[in-house]
This record gives C-alpha cells, sequence and structure tokens, in this order.
C-alpha cells in the first residue's frame, strides 16, 4: 500500500509536469441543431436534412481531429523548449504515475539524482552492471547491516567512490536515462541480481570472495558477491 509520503511526492511531481505541459482549452467545433421538423414533412426532406447533418458533423470532426492535431504538435514543440531538468521530472512523475514501487521505500528527487550519478560513474558503459548496481544499493538500504536511505549508503565511508564526484552533480546535468533506469529498478521492472543478499561489488579480479561473502555473478569487468 502507497504511503503518504511517496503519495505527496507523486502529486506534486505529477502537478508540475502538468504545469509544464498545460495548454488552452481545446476549441471544440459544434455543428447547429436543425429545427425540429413538422410532422408533415416528407421522406425526401428528412433525407436531404440528415444528409445536411452528417455534412456539418464530418466537417465538426474534422474542425475537432485538426484542433487535436494542432495541439498535440504545440505540446511536442513545447516538450521540446524544457530543460534537462524539467525533461527528468516529467519522466519521474510519468514513471511513478505507471508503475508501482518494488522496493518498500521513500524517495525524494534528490536522491534518485545522486543514486543515478553513482551508478553512471559504478558501471559506465554496461547496461546490466548498472542495473545491478543500482540492486546492490537498494539491497544495502533495504539491510540492517547498512544505513536506510540512499544518500546515507551512499555517502558511508570507504563505499563509493564516486560519491564525491556524483553529489556535485544537478539534476540538469544528470542524464535523464540514468533516472529512468534507477527508477524502474525501484519499481522491480527491472532486475538483473534478483537477490536482496548481494551486497557489494568491485572489479573482477578472479577472487571468490570479498569481505566474507561469496561471489555471486560477473557483469563485464565486475564482480558481484552476496551473504
Amino acid at each position: 500500500m502507497k504511503n503518504l509520503k511517496r503519495v505527496l511526492f507523486m502529486t506534486t511531481a505529477m502537478a508540475y509536469a502538468t504545469a509544464v505541459l498545460s495548454f488552452g482549452e481545446p476549441i471544440i467545433a459544434r455543428a447547429e441543431e436543425n429545427p425540429t421538423q413538422d410532422v408533415s414533412t416528407d421522406v425526401t426532406d428528412v433525407t436531404e436534412n440528415s444528409s445536411s447533418a452528417a455534412s456539418t458533423d464530418q466537417g465538426a470532426a474534422q474542425t475537432d481531429s485538426s484542433a487535436a492535431a494542432s495541439s498535440a504538435d504545440g505540446a511536442q514543440e513545447e516538450a521540446q523548449e524544457l530543460s534537462p531538468e524539467e525533461q527528468a521530472a516529467l519522466e519521474i512523475a510519468a514513471i511513478m504515475a505507471a508503475d508501482p514501487i518494488g522496493y518498500d521505500y521513500e524517495f525524494t528527487m534528490e536522491e534518485i539524482v545522486l543514486m543515478a550519478n553513482v551508478v553512471y560513474r559504478e558501471a559506465r558503459g554496461s547496461f546490466n552492471g548498472q542495473v545491478a548496481v543500482a540492486e546492490v544499493i537498494m539491497n544495502r538500504v533495504q539491510s540492517p547491516a547498512y544505513p536506510n536511505t540512499i544518500q546515507g549508503v551512499l555517502s558511508q565511508k570507504n563505499q563509493f567512490s564516486t560519491y564525491s564526484w556524483a553529489s556535485g552533480r544537478s539534476a540538469e546535468e544528470t542524464s535523464p536515462d540514468m533516472i529512468n533506469l534507477c527508477l524502474k529498478v525501484l519499481s522491480g521492472e527491472y532486475s538483473y541480481l534478483n537477490n536482496p543478499n548481494v551486497l557489494s561489488f568491485k572489479r573482477n579480479d578472479g577472487s571468490q570472495t570479498f569481505y566474507g561473502k561469496t561471489l555471486y555473478t560477473i557483469i563485464d569487468n565486475q564482480a558481484f558477491y552476496s551473504i
């Protein structure tokens, strides 16, 4: 069940998305209603009137279609004018609206931006590696052996050497694709390890153990270890 903080965050994100992409009311063309026919009207008159009404309705439909197309074009042009930070916020809102959160965690946009930058630097060039690193981060958040926040896990001393670099990056400087990846890991849509006990990783040097943990899998040039 969604908790209050997450619901409020989602509501804020969606409200922001709506505000950015809001447009004027669409123009709707309505055909004038035909005057009531007299009961004495013959069949020919009714047929002609029906044809006229159908023609009018078709014209109205074409006008509605043109208005909708114009609005869509305007939306596309508006979206192209958004800054990377605004676009990232819209993507977060869309994903949160569509997908349930897989990890039971109340996150903020600042944490997702930080996580996205750490994941990017820790497994640069490897999509599967990036997904796995994001899973390790969230596995640690869920583990009683580590801090219970993304910020706490990533800033823990001597754990993530990329934290200093990542913490200096703004949302505008962060790849929307990496934000999307992290959110999909949180939602459960992306999962490579599929194991909550994988809590460590390092560059693969052939080691079968790492600080008491056992080698679980190797992804490209990184080794992941589980308890």
